[in-house]
């Protein structure tokens, strides 16, 4: 990719204009971490891009934005702009091409505002970027006021930088997003969403769950969630805190290479706890699984998520409370339920859960570990269920029991014994039905 780009750069440069890479791409390679994109910045007009290049496609022409297609590779090739007039908190209503140093100005962050010449390695740095990235800053390109209003996703974006990268804020950098918090509400539901999977993506994930919530964002985006603060727990089981601390702890012990749905349904699997509390003589969340679930398809629906990733969330969640009383399920339930696709996603959200409290439950999250052998051991058993099902429809006529449906349900009561182990030959299964049968008559 970066040798496509650097073709490209050079390509404009042979042609007398100015061409870098630019933004997060300049910041990545500066950490010494791999670009998943790289966009190209350059003096030449679009008009004269598209001359340059054979393949291009004009998606984004009006903000002076040409797709170049090189190798088999798209890049964005971007006209130096300035802009003004942000009507919808979004996109400018004017762009005017302009030169390298105004279009590092109109960026968001320092450390997104660098150029890059690839032919040479030379850094250009109109904003303090470089030193921003080594000592690890936050910082908004002038004013910070003045750029939370041209873009209100900006707000998330710091958060999500803050997060993903494991830097700190630029004082001023926090305080305005805390005092701009509410214009978060004006942003679209897509938007948000996607800065939000980004930073439950990432293995900082419980400080982004934090930062957003001493940012003010998270009353304005999720406010369920900013509810269970204060929310008590039985002292018996949660000594960590109330659920939001638990909430914190258990996004703090998923693996890190989690994928973002298994951590919304870690975010979101108490949420209803603040709604189902009941204090008699002890706390206790009446049903707040199924309810927590309920909340869950609300707010993914709200923050316009993919039907196939909100069923999986809060299967997910609803389920949460249910795998600990795997034990005392029927082995052919036990079974259904751990052949479920969904099931391992499921084992690590409740092993968060458990680690998630203080003490820290042992004993329970040793259990799983035994429900995931035991899972396994259930697949396989469920794979040869032909191969290994020592009695027949046709063993049970035999016996003078007809077809109907306790005939299916002795089937079944059979099928689980030799799960189980209770009953390893067809011998054993007969003489346990025929002595069943008379003890019943």
């Amino acid at each position: 990719m970066r040798k496509t780009a650097t073709e490209i750069v050079k390509k404009l440069q042979d042609n007398g204009y100015e061409a870098y890479f630019a933004g997060g791409a300049v910041r990545d390679l500066l950490l010494r971490k791999e670009p998943k994109d790289i966009d190209i910045a350059t003096s030449a007009p679009p008009e004269q891009i598209e001359k340059i290049f054979s393949k291009t496609t004009p998606v984004g022409r009006r903000f002076g934005i040409i797709t170049v297609i090189l190798n088999d590779e798209a890049f964005e090739v971007a006209t130096f702009r300035s802009e003004s007039d942000y009507k919808d908190n979004r996109r400018p209503s004017k762009i005017t091409f302009s030169s390298a140093k105004e279009d590092a100005i109109r960026r968001d962050f320092t450390i997104n505002g660098l150029f890059l010449n690839p032919t040479n390695n030379q850094i250009i740095d109109y904003v303090g970027g470089q030193e921003d990235i080594k000592k690890k800053t936050i910082r908004f390109i002038g004013s910070a006021k003045e750029r939370i209003e041209e873009d209100h996703l900006r707000l998330v974006r710091a958060i999500r930088l803050k997060t993903t990268l494991g830097f700190q804020y630029a004082p001023e950098t926090f305080e305005a997003v805390r005092n701009c918090a509410s214009l978060i509400k004006e942003v679209s539901a897509e938007r948000i969403r996607d800065e939000l999977n980004l930073i439950l993506k990432s293995p900082n994930r419980h400080q982004g769950f934090i930062e957003l919530s001493e940012s003010n964002l998270l009353k304005f985006i999720i406010p369920k969630l900013d509810e269970m603060k204060g929310v008590p727990q039985p002292d018996v089981f949660h000594k960590e805190g109330d659920v939001f601390v638990h909430t914190y702890l258990a996004l703090k012990s998923l693996p890190d290479d989690s994928p973002s749905y298994l951590a919304w349904a870690v975010m979101l699997h108490d949420i209803a706890k603040p709604k189902t509390l009941i204090k008699e003589k002890r706390i206790i969340f009446h049903d707040h699984a199924q309810e927590s679930a309920k909340l869950a398809r609300e707010i993914l629906g709200r923050l316009k998520f993919p039907k196939f990733e909100t069923y999986d969330i809060c299967w997910l969640i609803e389920n949460h409370m249910r795998i600990a009383d795997i034990e005392k399920m029927r082995p052919n339930k036990a079974l259904e339920f751990v052949l479920d696709p969904k099931f391992s996603d499921l084992i690590k959200l409740a092993e968060a859960d458990a680690k998630g409290t203080y003490p820290i439950r042992d004993e329970f999250v040793a259990n799983l570990k035994k429900y995931v052998e035991r899972a396994t051991k259930f697949k396989e058993n469920k794979q040869h269920l032909k191969e290994i099902r020592i009695l027949t429809g046709d063993d049970l006529i035999k016996i003078g029991i007809e077809p109907g449906e306790r005939f299916k349900k002795i089937l079944d009561e059979i099928d689980s014994m030799k799960v189980e182990g209770k009953l390893k030959t067809k011998e054993e299964a007969i003489a346990y039905i025929t002595k069943k049968l008379k003890d019943e008559n």
